[in-house]
This record gives structure tokens, sequence and C-alpha cells, in this order.
């Protein structure tokens, strides 16, 4: 059996310098205050009809603004959506400080992250320091930085790091342009898709691209991982896409709106499959309770 990569030799946390991080893009202000991390109980599953909320598109006085150069290497980089992506900066107070992927969400509160759980709690380690930058690109911060004041994990990721649900959302602070889907939109999710159906998988990987841009893969979904058929839970999904460290928490997304997976883990010896949570019913439970 080949090992799961989960802090993705080739595909999870990014290691990054601590100037970078700590410097260049998480405010002073918001020092050493840990990031609350919030187990978000679902109820009982009932039967239920597939789950599809829609996006959500910027405020009307910042539709035009662009991220000049962020997104240069992702197809259709003019978009309002494409800016939905970011990266997702913090410490571990183990190992340091990475970088991670991420997506603005759709929710009431104007202010979720959707990522992978082990982007915020790896190993029983809680992540500081957690910020999201939205089309982020060599250095350039266009929309800002917003600051991550809390995280929300599925029980099954918390307790036993199940990777079926390797799924997080970050409640990120308004930034000095305003709440965080106002600013860039937010993406709209889905749940129980094909495993088959076609995705664009977004992320910000190490390797060559040193995590600096946005890079996207067009791919479709291989069914199911079958390493993972004993784990408690829907098996997760393969996609062919060779994105490396940093792309953890990237989403996945079909119809070119619907988030419905994020990178959650690679296999050493299998560097051009990624894979994802399926987003089956318990994760759609836990994205409708997101605040």
């Amino acid at each position: 059996m080949a090992p799961m990569n989960r802090a993705m030799g080739p595909l999870a946390r990014a290691v990054l310098p601590l100037w970078l991080t700590l410097v260049l893009l998480v405010p002073a202000s918001s020092a050493a205050a840990p990031v609350v991390v919030h187990e978000l109980k679902v109820p009982p599953l009932a039967r239920q009809r597939p789950l599809r909320v829609p996006g959500r598109v910027p405020a009307a006085h910042l539709r035009h603004a662009r991220a000049s150069a962020s997104s240069a290497r992702v197809l259709n980089s003019s978009e309002d959506g494409t800016r939905t992506n970011g990266k997702i900066i913090g410490v571990d107070p183990v190992t340091g400080p990475y970088s991670c992927s991420g997506t603005a969400l759709n929710t009431p509160g104007h202010s979720i992250v959707l990522t992978a759980g082990h982007c915020v709690l790896e190993k029983g380690s809680e992540s500081r320091r957690v910020a999201f930058v939205p089309a982020y690109d060599h250095g350039e911060r266009p929309f800002g930085t917003f600051v991550a004041e809390s995280v929300f994990v599925m029980p099954q990721w918390r307790r036993n790091e199940n990777p079926d649900f390797d799924v997080a959302a970050l409640r990120v602070k308004p930034n000095r342009f305003g709440k965080l889907t106002d600013v860039v939109g937010g993406r709209g999710y889905a749940t129980s898709k094909s495993r088959l159906t076609a995705f664009q998988i977004f992320g910000y990987p190490a390797a060559e691209a040193g995590g600096e841009e946005l890079r996207s893969c067009r791919a479709h979904g291989l069914g199911r991982d079958v390493l993972t058929y004993h784990f408690a839970g829907p098996p997760t999904m393969p996609a062919s896409c060779d994105m490396a460290a940093g792309a953890s928490g990237g989403a996945w997304l079909f119809d070119r709106e619907f988030v419905s997976g994020v990178t959650s883990y690679s296999y050493q010896g299998r560097p051009t499959q990624l894979f994802s949570p399926y987003f089956g019913p318990e994760v759609g439970n836990f994205l409708r309770q997101l605040p």
C-alpha cells in the first residue's frame, strides 16, 4: 500500500519562510491570539435531496475591480469568479509556517473560506495566525488580507483525522475593503454529484510555482479511492492533477460555480493524482450550518 501523503509530500501544507508569513501577510495586530477551533456538529442524517447553493457576486461597487496579474496562469483569469480563490497562510506551533489554498464561499455571514481540515488542524496541532489572501500573486494582495477569527471542522476530522471528512472552514474578519464575499464574491457549493464529474481544480502549489501563483487543472473524477474503504464515511475521490504541496484545500469546481470537493492528499509515487473528500450528505450538513 502506498503511503498516504496528507502533509502532501506532494500535496498538503507547503512550508513557508517565517518572515513571509508573519511580516508580509498577517497584520501585526493579530499577533499571538490562537484561532478558535469549533467542532461543528451535524444533525443525524435523514433522507435528503442533493444540496445546491448558488454563488455570490461581489458588491456592485467592487464588481469590476480586477486583480491585475493575479490569475495570469489560470484560464478565464479576468472573470470575477477567479478571485474567490486564494492562499491560506498559517503557523503550526510544532512545524512552523505553512501555506494552503482556499475558496471564498457563499454563506449568510459573507465571511467563510472553505479549505481542507488538515490546513487548520493536523495531528492534534491547531494552527495559529491563520489568514486568507484572495487572488494572491507573487506577493501582490489586490484585495488585501482577511484574518481568521474562528475555524469550523467536522467531528470526524477533529477526533480521528478521517480523510473522508478532511474539510474545514475559516470565518474571517472584514478588512479595509469590507466583508470577504462582498469584496471577491463567493462560490456556491453542491453535494451528491457524480464521482465522474468534470472538475476544474484550483490551488497554490509549491514546487516550481513556489506557491506564488494560482494554478488550475481540468480533470474528471475517477471514482473512489479503494484504500479509504475502511474509514467510516464515503470513500474519497481521485482526479488527475499534478499540483504539489500548498494546493491542499483548493476548490474542485464544476459548472464553473459550484464547489464539490477540496484537495486533501496524494500518494508517494503517484504525483499525477489528487484526492478529495466526497461531498455527500454529511459534508452537505456541515456546509449548510456554516455562519
